[in-house]
């Protein structure tokens, strides 16, 4: 089971270990330093100074480089064991620490890069750590003790050396500002990277918020299609049942109708789920499988007119103004717009009439309203698609996308009516 976000480090790629290639990478590259500089390390250790203390640093570098394949996977786990191992080191008096110190710096970029928690917690303990180890090394070494010798081996004779407090002091001076300066370098670099890392995930935000977005417009538009064509569908069928008894051809205009209608949607469904398509191999899109065809827009207004004609309703389609060339989306949502409330007079108030008015008048806007009279069914501001409304909230997310409003109420034009009113920016 894949671990949290917040105790895994970024480093790790999801699945078992032995398919990270990270992981092997950083395997071979690790044993590499280790086995040059830990063997440099230990050889002085074991050459110059007491068995026990040497095993104690062989045991602390163990620790470390185990600490270091664990961070892949737990950041704060592997940061604990390297620690211990570091000290265990530190401890054991070795007299050189030069892969200590490379730790010590790729601990650095590694806490500023891939840390979530307690990060600053985390570069005190390193940076105090570090003073503490160079503190140590300068106290032992003016102690006029041979640094990492045996006391087996000084000679009891002769007065042991030991360095004036001032080059003590100088050392320890030194070896501090450049252990500080170190950590703050690979600090700096391990910032470059979790910013980059942070792009990332911002990227692959977007990319999501992009699909979410696009799902959420491919259920509205095929919302309107399946609606507004079964609509008409159903219109069609019981018109021509009932003319049908009394004149056939009236009956087979209908199914023409509905033939026609069925596809229409079919064609707008394509269309719509194309992009949703992969090529043969699967490996993505393929651009001959597209539909790339204009979606419909204003000039199809006057369609889907003649269609509510020919379900029974009785549509006066009125244009206002000179019209100017809008972009394809605001095309569709007016389409869509025109589509929806035609589709509703058809399902909540029967065969009636209604009005449609693209009104250009306004510099810079576009508005659509559609009037209709009461018929045999009724309107009803909350059950405006199916007792939920969803319709007519979908043409205001439409209008709010393109810098507009949609309202809606009682018609002014016929009595006991209803009317949508959609203004858009053009």
């Amino acid at each position: 089971m894949e671990q949290p976000a917040l105790s895994r480090a970024p480093q790790a790629q999801s699945g078992p270990f032995w398919r990270d290639r990270g992981f092997w990478l950083q395997l071979v590259i690790q044993s590499a330093v280790f086995f040059l500089f830990g063997a440099m390390d230990a050889g002085n250790a074991f050459s110059f100074g007491p068995v026990i203390p040497s095993w104690v640093l062989v045991g602390g570098y163990t620790l470390v480089f185990a600490g270091l394949l664990i961070q892949r996977w737990r950041a704060e786990t592997g940061l604990t064991v390297v620690a211990v191992g570091l000290v265990a080191a530190a401890g054991s008096l070795a007299g050189i620490y030069v892969l200590a110190y490379l730790v010590v710096c790729y601990e650095a970029w590694f806490i500023s890069a891939y840390v979530r928690r307690r990060r600053g917690l985390w570069l005190a303990l390193l940076a105090g750590g570090s003073v503490a180890a160079v503190v140590l090394v300068s106290i032992v070494s003016g102690s006029g003790r041979a640094w990492g010798a045996s006391t087996a081996d000084i000679d009891t004779t002769v007065d042991p050396y030991t360095p004036p407090l001032l080059q003590v002091i100088t050392m320890g001076a030194v070896l501090g500002l450049l252990a500080v300066i170190s950590i703050g370098l690979f600090w700096q670099l391990g910032m470059t990277t979790r910013r980059q890392y942070e792009r990332m995930e911002s990227l692959a935000a977007r990319v999501e918020l992009a699909a979410v977005a696009e799902r959420t417009r491919i259920a509205r538009e095929m919302h309107d299609i399946v609606a507004h064509s079964l609509t008409a569908v159903i219109a069609q069928a019981d018109g021509g049942r009932y003319a049908g008894r009394q004149d056939p051809s009236k009956a087979i205009e209908a199914l023409d109708t509905i033939s026609s209608t069925g596809r229409d949607a079919l064609a707008q469904m394509r269309q719509l789920l194309s992009v949703l398509r992969s090529d043969r191999n699967g490996g993505g899109t393929s651009d001959a499988s597209r539909d790339t065809s204009a979606p419909p827009g204003v000039s199809g207004v006057a369609g889907l007119v003649e269609d509510a004609r020919r379900s029974g309703l009785s549509v006066d389609y009125e244009l206002l103004g000179t019209e100017v060339p809008v972009d394809v989306a605001v095309g569709l949502t007016v389409y869509r717009t025109v589509q929806e409330c035609l589709t509703n007079v058809l399902k909540h108030a029967g065969p009636t009439r209604a009005r449609v008015v693209l009104d250009w008048n306004v510099p810079g806007k576009l508005r659509v309203t559609v009037d209709n009279a009461p018929g045999n069914g009724f309107i009803d501001s909350d059950d405006s698609d199916d007792g939920r409304g969803q319709g007519l909230v979908g043409l205001r997310e439409r209008a709010r996308i393109h810098g507009g409003t949609a309202e809606w109420g009682a018609s002014e034009m016929y009595v006991g009516g209803w009317r949508v009113d959609v203004v858009l920016s053009i």
